[in-house]
């Protein structure tokens, strides 16, 4: 009964602590940020196959990168610019992104990552 009753404890406590993609996407870190630089070859896919876009998030990579390893952010782009590439391709060939970041005011020249949250929000990275 006492190992059920922690057991119990321990799976609400990591329920209580567990953070979805939409609410990670609303309240980015710097290492989500450079998980999505790293992770810009699979979002034009992501990208393309979205027909509405709920809301947009603008993160802004310097606020991210202060205090952090802007050396790590640099590599990152550095390392990933084809894919970096083809997201802002795929950005710009779908209506409804296109649509919602140019309401937004986002510069897709200027977009490294994106993250795309199970409500509909995409979450765009900018440099």
């Amino acid at each position: 009964m006492r190992t059920s009753k922690s057991l119990l404890a321990a799976v609400s406590m990591a329920a209580a602590l567990a953070v979805t993609p939409a609410m990670a996407a609303n309240n980015p870190n710097f290492g989500q940020m450079i998980s999505s630089i790293q992770a810009a070859k699979t979002s034009p896919t992501q990208i393309q196959g979205l027909t509405t876009v709920k809301s947009v998030n603008v993160v802004k990579v310097d606020d991210l990168a202060k205090g952090e390893n802007i050396k790590a952010l640099d590599e990152a782009v550095s390392k990933n610019q084809s894919d970096i590439t083809s997201l802002r391709t795929a950005m710009t060939s779908n209506t409804a992104v296109k649509t919602a970041l140019t309401n937004a005011n986002v510069d897709v020249s200027r977009v490294v990552a994106t993250d795309i949250g199970s409500d509909g929000t995409l979450t765009v990275y900018v440099r």
